[in-house]
C-alpha cells in the first residue's frame, strides 16, 4: 500500500496567515471611516504640539544651502588654524551666522511691511470723510440727472436705510460676542506663531549642528533594513526628493529677492520723475511683491492687487505706473528669470503647476500652495517610473523612448535611458539569484541522491551480511 503524501503544513499557515492580516486591514480601514473626526482632531492635535518643531525643521532645511557656502568661507579665513579646530569653528560660525542672516530677514519683512500696512489704514480711514463726500456729490449730481432715479430715489434710500439698519441689528450687534471672540483667537493666534517661530529657530540650530550625523544615521538605518541594491535605489530617489525641493525653495526665493529689488527701483523710478509728489511706500510694495512671488501662479496676480489697492489710497497713477510695469516685470519673470533661477528644477508642466496649486491649496492653504508644487513633482515623478517600469517588463520599452523622443525632456540624462539601465541592473542581479537557486537545487539534489545512494549501499551491506549469517548457520547445521 502506497503511503500518502505528506500535507504541507506551510501553505494552509500562509494561508491563514494571509486571511488574518486581511481581515485586520479591513476592521483597520472601518475604523479609521467610522472614527474619522476623532482621528482629524487626534492628528491636528499632534501637528499642533509639533508646530515649533515642523518650523524649525523648514527653517534648517531652507538655511542649510547657505550655511554649507559660509562653511567653506569660514574654513578658508580659518586656515592658520588646526585643521579639527578649523572645522569646529566654521561650523558653528557658520550656523550662526545663517541664523542671524535668516532672522533679519524676518525681522525686516515684519518692520517694513506692519507699521506701512497700519499707516495704510489710517491713510484710508483718513481718506474716507473727502471719498464719502466725493460720493454723496456725485449721488446728487447723477440723481438730479436721472429722471427715474429721481423720481424713485425716496424709495431707494428708504430701502438700503432699512438694509443697513437691519444687517447692523441683525448681525453686527447680535454677533459681536462672536467678533470679538474671533479677534481674540486672532491675536492669540499670532502670539503663538510669534512662540513657535522663537522656538522653530532653536530647534533649526540643533538641527544644523546635527545634519551630518542625522544623514548619517538614516543611511545606516536603511542600509540596516533593505539589501544594497534596494538601499542604493531609495538613496536615489531621497536625492532626487531633496534635489527637487531645494531647488524649487531656494530657487523661488533667491527668484523673490531678485524681483522684489528690481520693484522697488522701479518704484523710486516713478519717484524721480515725480518728485514733491506723494507716493506709497516703496519698500513695502518690493517686499509684498517679492513674497507672494514664492506662490506659483496665483501668486503674481494677488500681489498685482494688493500693490493696485495700496497705491490707489495715496497716489492713482502711482497705481497706473505699477499696473502697467508689474505687468512686463511679470513677463521678463516668466520667460527669463525665472527660467535661468529654477531652471527645470520640478519637471512638470504648466497645467500639472495649476493642478498642484489648486489642489494642495485647498487641503493645507496658504502653505499648500507654497509647497504643492515639488510635492506634486514627486509624485508625478514616481508615477512615472512605476508605469516606465510597467512598460519594461511588458516589453513595451519602446513606447518609452518613443515618448520622451516625442516630449523630450530637460534633464541631462532621458528619464527611460535611466530607466533602463536599472531595469538591465536588475534583470542582471535577478538571473544571477535563480542561477543561484538552480545551483542551490542541484548541490540539494546531489545530496539527496549521495543520501540515496548511501542508504542503499548500507541496506545492500546489511542483507549481504545477512544472507551471510544465514549461509554459515545451514552449513553449520549441515555438518551436526
Amino acid at each position: 500500500m502506497k503511503n500518502k503524501e505528506p500535507i504541507d503544513i506551510r501553505k494552509y499557515l500562509g494561508l491563514t496567515l494571509a486571511f488574518s492580516i486581511s481581515f485586520i486591514l479591513a476592521m483597520l480601514v472601518y475604523f479609521m471611516i467610522d472614527r474619522a473626526s476623532y482621528i482629524s482632531k487626534f492628528l491636528n492635535g499632534i501637528i499642533k504640539t509639533l508646530m515649533p518643531f515642523l518650523i524649525g525643521a523648514c527653517l534648517a532645511y531652507i538655511i542649510c544651502p547657505m550655511v554649507n557656502g559660509l562653511n567653506l568661507l569660514y574654513q578658508k579665513l580659518f586656515k592658520k588654524l588646526k585643521e579639527e579646530r578649523r572645522l569646529a569653528l566654521a561650523n558653528s560660525f557658520s550656523i550662526y551666522t545663517g541664523i542671524i542672516i535668516a532672522a533679519l530677514i524676518i525681522i525686516f519683512v515684519i518692520v517694513m511691511i506692519i507699521p506701512n500696512l497700519v499707516n495704510s489704514i489710517i491713510r484710508i480711514v483718513q481718506l474716507a470723510p473727502s471719498a464719502i463726500d466725493k460720493f454723496y456729490d456725485f449721488a446728487i449730481n447723477f440723481l438730479q440727472s436721472n429722471e427715474f432715479m429721481r423720481e424713485h430715489s425716496e424709495n431707494i434710500i428708504n430701502t438700503s436705510y432699512d438694509f443697513a439698519k437691519d444687517y447692523i441689528n441683525n448681525n453686527l450687534v447680535k454677533n459681536s460676542d462672536v467678533i470679538l471672540s474671533n479677534l481674540t483667537i486672532g491675536v492669540m493666534g499670532v502670539l503663538n506663531l510669534f512662540f513657535n517661530l522663537l522656538i522653530g529657530f532653536i530647534v533649526a540650530i540643533y538641527l544644523l549642528f546635527m545634519r551630518k550625523k542625522l544623514a548619517k544615521q538614516g543611511k545606516m538605518i536603511i542600509y540596516s533594513i533593505f539589501k544594497e541594491k534596494e538601499a542604493e535605489s531609495i538613496m536615489d530617489e531621497f536625492e532626487f526628493v531633496d534635489k527637487v525641493f531645494s531647488g524649487f525653495l531656494i530657487g523661488k526665493i533667491v527668484d523673490a529677492i531678485v524681483i522684489a529689488i528690481i520693484c522697488y527701483f522701479m518704484l523710486i523710478f516713478y519717484k524721480l520723475l515725480n518728485p514733491g509728489v506723494e507716493t506709497m511706500n516703496e519698500v513695502m510694495i518690493a517686499v509684498i511683491v517679492g513674497i507672494f512671488n514664492v506662490i506659483p501662479f496665483f501668486g503674481w496676480y494677488i500681489a498685482w492687487a494688493i500693490g493696485i489697492i495700496l497705491c490707489l489710497i495715496v497716489n492713482p497713477g502711482q497705481a497706473i505706473y505699477f499696473l502697467v510695469f508689474n505687468f512686463i516685470l511679470q513677463q521678463i519673470d516668466g520667460n527669463i528669470i525665472g527660467p535661468k533661477i529654477l531652471g527645470n528644477s520640478t519637471g512638470i508642466s504648466g497645467f500639472w503647476v495649476l493642478f498642484a496649486i489648486l489642489l494642495f491649496g485647498h487641503i493645507w492653504g496658504f502653505f499648500g500652495m507654497l509647497i504643492g508644487v515639488p510635492i506634486f513633482a514627486i509624485i508625478y515623478h514616481f508615477i512615472k517610473k512605476a508605469i516606465f517600469k510597467g512598460l519594461l517588463k511588458k516589453g513595451q520599452f519602446k513606447m518609452a523612448v518613443d515618448y520622451e523622443n516625442e516630449y523630450p525632456t530637460k534633464e541631462n540624462e532621458k528619464f527611460s535611458e535611466k530607466m533602463k539601465t536599472a531595469y538591465e541592473r536588475i534583470k542582471e542581479d535577478q538571473l544571477k539569484q535563480k542561477e543561484e537557486i538552480v545551483k542551490q537545487r542541484e548541490e540539494q539534489k546531489r545530496i539527496k541522491e549521495e543520501l540515496k545512494e548511501s542508504k542503499r549501499l548500507k541496506k545492500e551491506n546489511k542483507q549481504k551480511e545477512e544472507n551471510i549469517e544465514i549461509d554459515s548457520e545451514i552449513e553449520e547445521d549441515e555438518e551436526e
